[in-house]
């Protein structure tokens, strides 16, 4: 019995002699196929869209409301957000109303109450209004999962972009 423990004593020692530590591997070289994120490529004119906009954020249509003209008022109608991710000139989690004019409605300018969209909104006119920058140019649709819908570039397929990551590459090119 003796000697049976001194073998087992013996086979412990020399496995543990060959053990390698999480050290030990992070220093031997062997590939790693860890895939790393492919940079965002912006669309293009995004500087200039970037710079005529007051406002630049992500978020959620929360409610439109059409509102008539009446003795000389323009017709306009109001859309809250919640801004979901904030770039430029507001808050995240703010509730945010801006006021465009109603014809931009009638030629296709929509909103509807659930839609997820990263707008790039001029700064508001001397009547309060505004929209988005180079109109659909300045309005991207956004996914359930977080997705902002791209313009494809030429031979590549449309994918999504998760917005944080967009927003940081924004944020990039605003410094440029």
């Amino acid at each position: 019995m003796r000697g049976f423990h001194a073998i087992a004593f013996a086979l412990v020692i020399a496995s543990l002699s060959f053990a390698q530590t999480p050290e030990h591997l992070a220093r031997r070289d062997f590939p790693v196929y860890s895939r790393a994120p492919e940079p965002i490529l912006l669309p293009d004119g995004v500087q200039l869209i970037l710079r005529s906009s007051g406002q630049v954020f992500a978020g959620t249509v929360i409610s439109v409301q059409h509102n008539a003209s009446s003795q000389g008022a323009l017709a306009t109608t109001t859309v809250r957000f919640h801004v979901d991710e904030a770039i430029r000139g507001v808050r995240k989690n703010q509730v945010l109303e801006i006021r465009e004019w109603a014809g931009l409605w009638q030629s296709g300018e929509k909103y509807c109450a659930g839609e997820r969209v990263l707008l790039f909104l001029y700064p508001p006119s001397k009547l309060g209004l505004t929209s988005p920058v180079g109109g659909s140019r300045g309005r991207f649709p956004v996914d359930d999962g977080g997705g902002v819908l791209l313009p494809a570039r030429p031979g590549r397929s449309r994918m999504p972009v998760q917005i944080r990551g967009l927003a940081a590459a924004l944020r990039a090119a605003e410094r440029e």
